[in-house]
């Protein structure tokens, strides 16, 4: 039954981002890929993917799901949980609209169902278990993002895409502190993932 019910999670999730997926890129093009919430968005959706393929061999052949399909599903919820935690803290005070974040077209799956439903699969149906120091693979992602966001932004090819990396109108300083921030947050996100499925 555990199975089953993480099959259907994941089978909400895949929708969710195959709706939200084209909504954004279409309008958009590559430009919609220097924002954080759609790469993350994007590897959950890959991540629900491959755990639904490794769910059916299981319910069908009995075979265990590879320790290495539950670390990327825990990088890509990591992510996204995120994703919903800056919307909540940070872009809901810069924007001021925190219901157009939250509910507003691609937003409402990508900033709100989507990640929800991740950390749902997540927490309460991951057959992996983990060790305290799997929190280091969460991060990867999310680092690799600043490095190149910050470059980006310092090279003046991107603008943002988000207020706090606007290099530019504000100090450096300000941008880096709020990277700081942000990446200390994703830390300590993934290792509250974590809890529920730590080694014993």
């Amino acid at each position: 039954m555990k199975d089953r019910i993480a099959l259907l999670l994941s089978s909400l999730v895949i929708i969710g981002e195959a709706i939200a997926t084209p909504m954004i890129f279409i309008p958009r093009g590559i430009m919609a890929a220097q924002y954080y919430t759609q790469l993350s968005n994007l590897m959950l959706f890959v991540a629900a993917i491959i755990l639904e393929i490794f769910l059916i061999r299981k319910i069908v052949k009995k075979t265990a799901i590879p320790r290495w399909v539950g670390l990327t599903l825990f990088s890509a919820v990591a992510a996204t949980t995120v994703t919903i935690v800056v919307v909540l803290t940070i872009l809901s005070w810069q924007v001021g609209d925190l219901g157009w974040l939250l509910f507003n077209g691609s937003m409402l799956f990508t900033h709100t169902l989507c990640p929800i439903l991740g950390i749902i699969l997540f927490t309460a149906f991951n057959p992996c278990k983990f060790k305290k120091t799997d929190a280091r693979y969460a991060m990867i992602f999310t680092l690799g993002y600043a490095a190149v966001a910050l470059t980006m932004n310092i090279a003046k090819i991107w603008h943002g895409p988000y207020p706090f990396l606007w290099v530019y109108e504000q100090p450096i300083w300000i941008s880096a502190m709020w990277v700081v921030i942000i990446l200390m947050g994703a830390y300590g996100i993934a290792r509250t993932l974590l809890i529920p499925n730590l080694k014993k």
